[in-house]
């Protein structure tokens, strides 16, 4: 099977932002323009941003068409890709694939979609891990006959279908856990059913993790290193492993946090996003760490009356380019202490929902 590079096969652009200093870059604005966030593996239909005329005249970005496969640079989404429907232009953290008469952009599309764990291990940078518009291009990908593409398209979109289906349907069973959550305990937010509360940094240690810089220099040893691309892989609410390791001398630089600690993302698009890790390792400064938790606190109610909490927590975050949670703010937070037999009321629903997960994927 020939391999060729992706810049070798069709052109490669990268977005831009137009400055929001000028409103009339953005008033009125007629022209499609995406961020990374919209790339997550599937199809993209829309969005919620449009410059005008003159922002996209005084900026990098650049138009692509529909069919483009787009890959996200930065952040939480690094790796992850979008295929586009319509015609848009995009910020800096997007890379697109425009198509190529000798390619299926469909195959491009789920090709890159398996090399996603390469891609994460091949980025620089801590909490903000990202890749380069030049890393893109040198992607080696498999060059079959287009006939040979096509077949293959055709049979992994029967099986996307399939897959999405499932998806649906766990979707709804996770609504169902968010519905019981609220039924049991009323809204949290403002503690309606009057249960004890007390200050998070009451019942628990709440610590900040953080990174060695550079990263690349402190890679290679034993020691778990904890980024958000480990956790975010699956469902599952406890982390048992990590793609990456650091040395002793990284540890001095970063966070060592205890197995069955509670690990909190604090920053960015993933804020909110909360595992149960099952051994020691190193967390970066994207994280939140709870150790210690008071016995009157189960920690995976804990965590999910956490979880029942992001859209609050995105709101009080202090403004800025990325929405951040620091620690005092998370000692501050009111957390509610219904009755532990209450609790393992709920934990015992979650666990039996989730079986029920599980039977539909392997259905």
């Amino acid at each position: 099977m020939e391999y060729k590079k992706i810049g070798e096969i069709t052109s490669v652009v990268t977005g831009g932002t137009p400055s929001t200093a000028k409103q009339e870059y953005w008033d009125n604005g007629n022209i499609p323009w995406l961020q990374s966030g919209c790339c997550q593996n599937c199809d993209v239909f829309d969005t919620e941003k449009y410059i005008t005329q003159d922002g996209y005249d005084n900026s990098s970005t650049r138009m692509m068409p529909p069919e483009t496969v787009m890959i996200a640079l930065t952040g939480a989404t690094a790796g992850k890709v979008g295929y586009l429907k319509f015609e848009a232009c995009g910020n800096q953290s997007i890379t697109g694939i425009l198509p190529s008469k000798d390619m299926n952009q469909r195959f491009i599309f789920y090709y890159l979609i398996s090399k996603r764990e390469k891609i994460l291990a091949d980025c620089i940078g801590g909490a903000q891990p990202h890749i380069s518009q030049g890393y893109v291009k040198n992607i080696m990908i498999p060059v079959p006959k287009l006939e040979e593409q096509n077949a293959i398209v055709e049979q992994l979109t029967k099986l996307s279908s399939i897959m999405d289906e499932r998806k649906k349907q766990i979707a709804l069973l996770d609504d169902l856990i968010k519905a019981r959550f609220v039924e049991m305990f009323g809204d949290i937010n403002i503690n309606n059913k009057k249960w004890e509360s007390e200050p998070l940094g009451a019942l628990c240690t709440i610590v900040r993790g953080g990174s060695p810089r550079p990263i690349e220099k402190f890679l290679g040893g034993n020691i778990p290193w904890i980024k958000i691309g480990d956790a975010t892989d699956g469902d599952n609410i406890y982390l048992s492993s990590t793609k990456e390791h650091i040395i002793e001398e990284g540890v001095k630089k970063s966070r060592l946090v205890k197995s069955g600690s509670l690990i909190f993302a604090n920053c960015g698009v993933s804020l909110g996003f909360a595992r149960i890790i099952t051994f020691d390792g190193c967390i970066h400064d994207g994280w939140l760490a709870m150790e210690d938790i008071d016995k009157r606190l189960d920690k995976v109610f804990l965590l999910q009356s956490l979880n029942q909490m992001t859209e609050h927590f995105r709101a009080i975050a202090p403004a800025g380019t990325q929405p951040n949670l620091n620690t005092a703010i998370m000692k501050a937070y009111q957390q509610v202490i219904p009755p532990i037999e209450l609790q393992r009321e709920f934990i015992s629903f979650v666990e039996q929902v989730d079986k029920s997960k599980f039977r539909q994927f392997i259905a």
